[in-house]
């Protein structure tokens, strides 16, 4: 009884940090995905790279109802921060580095929902069997 308990505790505290994360992330990356250096879009691949490692942190600390949370929260802030300006003001526009950032969240959460469990587990690898043939010292 206990253990389910625990089980259901660290999916509730998984899916909270995922949600602040991709809040954090959407915010964060609608703010800079337009800047540029020297004509290369290194506000894009900066944002870009966050929602990669945002995704994979989700991934990480759940499973897929945490990748799901924070690529949702992402969404959801970036919508609302390109719908919702006060003043007029415009964070994301009718360009090309704008859709790559509205579409490259969600889709670094999709990419990183189809990664290995393996990847993220705790236990030691296996280690590789060896076959049977001439050893080393024959």
């Amino acid at each position: 009884m206990r253990a389910r308990s625990a089980d259901r505790v660290g999916v509730v505290v998984a899916a909270a940090t995922s949600l602040v994360t991709g809040v954090i992330v959407g915010a964060c990356g609608t703010l800079v995905h337009r800047s540029d250096l020297g004509g290369f879009p290194a506000g894009l691949a900066l944002a870009l790279f966050a929602a990669a490692v945002g995704a994979v942190f989700a991934r990480a600390v759940g499973d897929g109802v945490a990748v799901f949370v924070y690529g949702l929260a992402g969404l959801l802030t970036c919508q609302v921060m390109t719908f919702v300006a006060p003043g007029g003001d415009v964070l994301v526009t009718d360009q090309a580095l704008s859709y790559a950032w509205l579409l490259g969240l969600p889709l670094m959460a999709l990419a990183a929902a189809f990664t290995p469990r393996a990847w993220y587990s705790d236990l030691p690898a296996p280690r590789p069997r060896h076959t049977a043939g001439p050893s080393a010292n024959d």
